[in-house]
């Protein structure tokens, strides 16, 4: 009696061995040989599922997008107030070896669809996806008295996002960025300052004087 393969389950193992080879050796080294090499199915195998290059990394990217929903889901049912912010925030910054991948394919998705329209649905959900989960997070986090109740969730949710794409984005450009995201988040930082108004107008005040002296 012949195997019953379970192809979306086979898909999935496909995505995952790619996305372990973005995260070891970036996107370049991201091919069909190199997939079917580390996961020992052959190139027929994987192209049975994906027809080129392309579809494989799309496939990855929808993979990513799917590990980042179902970690929001997760923290989402498990912790409340600013933790499960944090955690949600830094779901794709690239503090490990897996979030690294889901931030280099994310990345380089962002670039592919500012030239391709067909694309820009697929990152837009993603997008969405993400940024809800955040804004539950805030609204929580103002039910329990953790963040200012005058704080717009969904514009917040929005900076916030931009501000972890911002730093994740610099930190696989810069390795000190780096170093200093897994050592010591900023996310964490600003989300306080969200939190005690009182010290981020101390911390703005701060800043300007440091910054007039620095003109003087």
């Amino acid at each position: 009696m012949p195997r019953i393969v379970d192809h979306d389950e086979r898909r999935r193992e496909i995505c995952d061995v790619l996305l372990d080879v973005v995260a070891e050796a970036g996107i370049a080294a991201a091919t069909i040989r190199e997939v079917a090499d580390r996961s020992k199915w052959s190139t027929g195998v994987i192209s049975h599922y994906f027809k080129n290059r392309q579809d494989l990394l799309l496939g990855g990217l929808r993979r990513a997008a799917e590990i980042l929903s179902e970690h929001n889901t997760r923290i989402l049912g498990s912790l409340t107030g600013l933790p499960a912010l944090e955690q949600l925030v830094e779901g794709s910054m690239p503090l490990d070896g897996r979030r690294l991948a889901l931030c280099r394919i994310f990345f380089f998705f962002y670039v592919e669809a500012m030239k391709e329209g067909e694309l820009e649905s697929e990152v837009r959900s993603y997008l969405d996806g993400w940024r809800k989960s955040i804004t539950r997070a805030i609204r929580r986090a103002q039910e329990t008295g953790d963040m200012p109740s005058d704080l717009d969730p969904k514009q917040i949710s929005r900076d916030l996002a931009g501000l972890a794409d911002g730093l994740s984005m610099q930190a696989l450009l810069d390795p000190a960025v780096m170093t200093r995201l897994r050592e010591q988040s900023p996310v964490r930082y600003w989300i306080r300052c969200l939190c005690n108004q009182a010290a981020f107008d101390e911390d703005v005040r701060t800043l300007a004087i440091d910054r007039s002296r620095k003109v003087a």
